[in-house]
């Protein structure tokens, strides 16, 4: 299963209530396994972001601070490191919740977090 199905049990499991998911337009939000598993599950509701507006996704702001800051000038000899990288900003973003957040309150998204 893709990793957005893969999300999406895993919020099933830890979120009660409605869950309003804001996707951007990408393939894996699209495939037939989400499709199918946002269909049998009725408290989600999807909000697609317009076809290009990296402006209101905040994830492209994560990608800029990631990108030109935290990971700026890195020069890795192999894809391993890159992920080896990357997977320790990961872990790093998941203990400052307050930082994700102004990923959200610095888009132009029209609701703030």
């Amino acid at each position: 299963m893709g990793r957005s199905a893969h999300f999406l049990r895993h919020l099933a499991r830890h979120v009660r209530g409605p869950v309003v998911l804001v996707w951007d337009r990408g393939r894996s939000h699209k495939h037939h396994l989400v499709t199918a598993w946002l269909a049998t599950h009725p408290r989600g509701h999807l909000v697609w972001f317009p076809p290009y507006a990296p402006e209101l996704n905040p994830v492209e702001l994560l990608w800029g601070y990631l990108k030109y800051g935290r990971l700026a000038n890195l020069a890795p000899d192999t894809v391993a490191e890159i992920h080896g990288h990357v997977s320790r900003e990961r872990r790093r973003l998941g203990r400052h919740p307050q930082l994700l957040r102004s990923f959200f309150r610095h888009s132009a998204l029209p609701f703030r977090v």
